[in-house]
């Protein structure tokens, strides 16, 4: 196995350790349980990276196509609910904003699905695999994930703005934890891709949620309020 391929494994194994440790600080807080929803389905995506890469048949590679795309797509959703509770809620669900949400995923997985909407084709090369994208499934795929990730940090953005003291720690460390991957994540997974019509170094993306890691065991087990 290649050692690019090797470390994305080490990495999701992280990500789905930091999600398992986060919803064990207490199983019955939405917002514990929406941020490791959020970050195991980042752990699936990475993890799905790596295997796609060392994937040896076609139709391999295409199962770990669509575990990868069809995490990318549902992570951001748990993540956007986590900044509407988290540390408090200043906006309310009404029943449409649900149904659209659920809409929105099965648009997507949909496209990604589907031969040719998103991946055109697989071209193997075991230990680097890569697949010709095609461009409108890409892009909507975008838009679905700016959408919600730039959403996400405008929630998070204004509390922190209105904030004080240990709240406004707390979303400080959220933000720029959770920020490194979504911005980093998006251009080696989005943008680049976008551009070459093909993955290119997408395999890059996932190594920055080492950084959030970091961040988030800090806050979660070893930061304390000041005063």
């Amino acid at each position: 196995m290649a050692i690019q391929n090797l470390g994305l494994i080490f990495v999701a194994g992280l990500d789905l350790g930091v999600a398992l440790l986060i919803w064990l600080k207490n199983p019955r807080n939405r917002i514990n349980i929406w941020l490791a929803i959020s970050i195991l389905f980042l752990g699936i995506w990475t993890l799905a990276v790596g295997m796609f890469k060392e994937a040896g048949t076609i139709d391999g590679a295409w199962f770990w196509t669509i575990v990868q795309n069809g995490s990318g797509a549902i992570m951001v959703v748990p993540f956007f609910i986590f900044s509407v509770y988290f540390p408090y809620q200043h906006f309310y669900f009404k029943a449409w904003h649900k149904w659209l949400m659920v809409f929105s995923l099965i648009i997507m997985l949909v496209i990604v699905c589907t031969p040719g909407a998103w991946t055109q084709k697989i071209i193997l090369n075991p230990h680097d695999n890569d697949y010709e994208t095609n461009r409108w499934g890409l892009g909507y795929f975008g838009l679905h994930f700016y959408f919600y990730i730039i959403f996400a940090y405008v929630n998070l953005i204004k509390k922190y703005l209105k904030s004080f003291g240990v709240i406004r720690d707390q979303l400080k460390y959220i933000i720029v934890g959770t920020g490194i991957i979504s911005f980093f994540g998006s251009i080696f997974g989005i943008v680049i891709p976008l551009y070459l019509a093909g993955l290119g170094p997408h395999w890059i993306g996932p190594y920055f949620a080492v950084f959030m890691i970091i961040v988030l065991i800090y806050f979660g087990f070893f930061w304390r309020a000041k005063g």
